[in-house]
């Protein structure tokens, strides 16, 4: 069986220039933990997500002139609270992963999975002649589709 069958056909995708504090506002409602970014031509460009946002959040390490690397042990909660009021209202694009793991909808469903494994979730489904989104594969729907046919050969 193909990719496609075991993919949730509808996923959140948003806009490159969309602000980060919209993006979460629809993941939460959504209830998901991704958002597909999508161009203005409607071409997968990236991913979003909670773990990427926490990540730009964190602390950097000082760098001085001449580049050496200090690790300076600093307070971090505060200083995470003011940057995530700073990029509420930069674009998401500023935020995301380039490099996904994608598969396209003809794969067979056995690489999605080992590439779930591989990778973790999500895995974007990505039509190879147009670029745009087709859907996304996490474990659920996996699983999902790997009931369903051993359910159709009983």
């Amino acid at each position: 069986m193909p990719c496609h069958s075991a993919m949730i056909d509808n996923p959140l995708s948003v806009k490159t220039d969309e602000e980060v504090g919209k993006v979460l506002a629809k993941m939460k409602k959504a209830k998901t933990r991704f958002a597909a970014i999508i161009d203005k031509d409607d071409k997968l460009v990236g991913l979003f997500s909670y773990a990427i946002l926490l990540k730009n959040l964190l602390p950097v390490s000082v760098a001085m002139a001449d580049g050496l690397q200090l690790d300076v042990t600093v307070r971090a909660a505060p200083g995470i609270a003011k940057r995530l009021k700073k990029v509420y209202y930069l674009p998401v694009a500023d935020f995301m992963e380039r490099k996904v793991n994608a598969v396209h909808p003809d794969t067979p469903t056995w690489e999605g999975i080992n590439a779930l494994i591989l990778h973790g979730e999500p895995i974007l489904v990505v039509d190879p002649k147009t670029e745009k989104l087709a859907g996304m594969i996490n474990g659920q729907s996996a699983l999902e589709e790997l009931i369903r046919l051993k359910d159709s050969e009983s």
